[in-house]
């Protein structure tokens, strides 16, 4: 009695259920749920009622629709096969193998069809029957591979190998691992000669556009070949015309340089020879006088100075012969001749290291002695500095410094023009540092003065080896 109350209330639940979610479906999933719960509790008896509970309220649903639902049935008689199977019951289990097949054939759903096959390899696997399992694996695998459904196909080696390892059934688990590394390899396989297939189109495509382009090519050939030697004809000849164009400029620029010193030189000249005219009054009125020397000397060094330098001036572009030398002993010859001409309270200070110079000994002598002795004139106290320091690799500066009276910023634009005013022969005749500039430029150099030094006079001497 107790047990028919049991059935009863559960279809009720089950019943108000299906009511409430019209959902006959999720109904049956919730019971079979609940067996399975009991199972596991062993409560067999209970398992089995609600089982036919759930018959009867299909079947009750059924009446009411006038529809059929055999994938419902099926549902329920394969979870009477799960507990039989946990039973160990091999004729019950038989029994309800028989009516999942026939409520597979009835519901002509493919899911329902491969859970059948599925099913049926648990089933043969747990009463020893490997080969019959692995059957239905293999028509299941076959279903699944009709449909090119190569995921399902996955999961449903998955799915046969995990029931397998669950069974514990070691060979079956083997074959199944066999049958999944071969449908593996095949897949590979597949997959390889569709990419073959796809290069060796891409290829005979690439092959016939490239024909079509030579095709094209060949036919443009003869036109492209004539270009290219009117162009190569053309380039020749205009490299040709070019080379003569900047040959001439070249030469153009030179003349105009050239003509440009020659006017301004002899415009200088021109005012040199006015000024040695206006001079040469006062200096024969100063020998009449009595001083003759002195005046016959001043005209004698202005002639050698104005020689000089236009035998400078007509070979300002041939460069001295140079060589290798030690700078320290000729520096220091050079300082001692200049010390002679040095007045008593003047200091005479060398700075030169013992380095190799390639030079012109004679010219930069020539050079410094100059600026060592206009140092001398124009300094009373103090000292005169000859110094040299290195600033690259190729090149170097002398210094000649001094604490004297500087140069007046009038005359320092005029400082390196030849020919420029003079005042007194006896004085200078203005051609010394115009032309320590020829020979610094000769010796591959500049002569420049330092203007930013204000306590006395600065020369810098760069060379460039």
């Amino acid at each position: 009695m107790k047990k028919i109350l049991f059935i009863l209330s559960f279809a009720c639940c089950l019943m108000a259920a299906q009511a409430q979610n019209a959902n006959l479906k999720k109904s049956v999933e919730d019971g079979i749920k609940t067996s399975i719960q009991q199972t596991e509790n062993r409560e067999w008896k209970e398992a089995f009622a609600t089982c036919r509970a759930l018959d009867s309220m299909i079947a009750i649903e059924e009446q009411k629709s006038k529809k059929a639902t055999p994938e419902l049935h099926y549902l329920v008689s394969k979870e009477r096969l799960r507990m039989y199977m946990r039973l160990n019951n091999a004729e019950q289990s038989k029994l309800q193998i028989e009516k999942l097949e026939d409520f597979a054939e009835r519901a002509k759903q493919d899911e329902v069809s491969e859970d059948l096959l599925m099913t049926k390899a648990g089933y043969y696997q747990k009463f020893g029957m490997n080969d019959k399992s692995l059957q239905c694996y293999k028509q299941l695998v076959q279903k699944r591979s009709q449909g090119k459904d190569e995921q399902g196909v996955d999961k449903c080696y998955q799915d046969m190998l995990a029931q397998a390892k669950t069974g514990k059934n070691a060979s079956l688990t083997r074959a199944l691992e066999r049958l999944y590394t071969n449908w593996q390899d095949s897949i590979k396989a597949v997959k390889a000669a569709h990419e073959l297939k796809a290069l060796q189109d891409e290829y005979s495509a690439s092959q016939n556009l490239l024909a079509e382009k030579e095709n094209t090519i060949s036919t443009q050939k003869g036109g492209i070949i004539f270009l290219c030697i009117l162009a190569a004809a053309l380039a020749g000849g205009l490299l040709f015309f070019i080379g003569i164009m900047l040959k001439n400029i070249r030469q153009i620029k030179k003349l105009k340089k050239s003509l440009s010193i020659a006017n301004d030189n002899n415009e200088q000249k021109s005012k040199l020879i006015n000024n040695i005219g206006e001079q040469i009054t006062p200096s024969l009125d100063a020998i009449e006088g009595g001083n003759v020397k002195k005046h016959v000397q001043a005209l004698k060094d202005l002639m050698q100075h104005i020689q000089a330098y236009m035998e400078l001036e007509s070979t300002r572009e041939e460069r001295y012969e140079m060589k290798d030398m030690n700078i320290q002993a000729l520096c220091e010859g050079i300082m001692n001749k200049a010390k002679e001409s040095f007045r008593p309270d003047v200091v005479a200070t060398l700075n030169v290291p013992r380095v190799n110079v390639r030079t012109n000994a004679e010219a930069l002598e020539n050079v410094l002695l100059y600026l060592l002795g206009n140092a001398a004139i124009h300094t009373e106290t103090g000292k005169i500095t000859l110094e040299f320091k290195k600033r690259s690799a190729h090149s170097g500066q002398f210094i000649v410094t001094d604490t004297g009276t500087g140069i007046p910023e009038e005359k320092r634009l005029t400082l390196f023009k030849p020919f420029a005013e003079v005042q007194d022969l006896t004085k200078g005749d203005g051609l010394g540092l115009p032309t320590c500039s020829l020979i610094a430029y000769k010796l591959n150099g500049t002569l420049r003065l330092d203007e930013e030094y204000k306590k006395g006079t600065r020369f810098i001497l760069e060379l460039h080896s």
